[in-house]
């Protein structure tokens, strides 16, 4: 397990790859639509393609690498541990309450702690399921690398769709990815 201190220059890292990841997938879609239409040019394509599927693998070997102390020291200690995140959860509600009072002469009315417990436990889970569509994602841009790799536009039209939709595939689980990411970020960090 790394120390609080490398993970968090892990999880800066793992961010910022994740979001050059989310813009190569992009740029890939809407560079695919329009070589698939004559316009765009064959390399610029292979290129995203490239970048996209590096970059996915980075962020998630980084991920990897961090998840046991994200495991441990997040998940299990905060997000699933009802008493530990009620009691963090009071402590700051108490806090913001007194900050109310001097600030503007009434406390502040505190959030139901459970519902809190329930969203937080509910992030958790959300971030598992973001890891496997991660991996599928991955597996998809290999595939959009590899039919790009091998297959010409002028060899059949066919499989155009196929590949454009496959390519909006692994871009969206990447989408999803950062998304899911940054909220349960939000939550709780390492």
């Amino acid at each position: 397990m790394l120390t609080f201190g490398a993970a968090r220059l892990l999880l800066v890292l793992h961010t910022a790859i994740g979001v050059a990841a989310v813009g190569a997938g992009t740029h890939l879609v809407i560079w695919l639509r329009r070589y698939l239409r004559g316009v765009g040019s064959r390399p610029a394509v292979l290129k995203f393609a490239w970048w996209f599927f590096g970059l996915q693998l980075a962020a998630f070997l980084l991920g990897n690498l961090m998840y046991p102390t994200y495991k441990v020291e997040v998940n299990a200690a905060y997000l699933e541990n009802q008493a530990a995140f009620a009691g963090e959860q009071t402590t700051r509600d108490r806090a913001l309450s007194e900050l109310e009072a001097k600030h503007h002469g009434e406390p502040r009315a505190a959030p139901a702690t459970a519902e809190l417990v329930k969203q937080a436990a509910k992030a958790a889970r959300w971030f598992d399921v973001k890891e496997h569509w991660i991996a599928l994602g991955i597996l998809m841009s290999a595939a959009v690398l590899l039919v790009l790799s091998f297959w010409r536009l002028e060899d059949s039209a066919v499989l155009s769709p196929i590949v454009l939709t496959m390519a909006t595939i692994a871009a969206g689980t990447t989408w999803l990815g950062a998304i899911i990411g940054v909220l349960t970020a939000a939550w709780r960090a390492v």
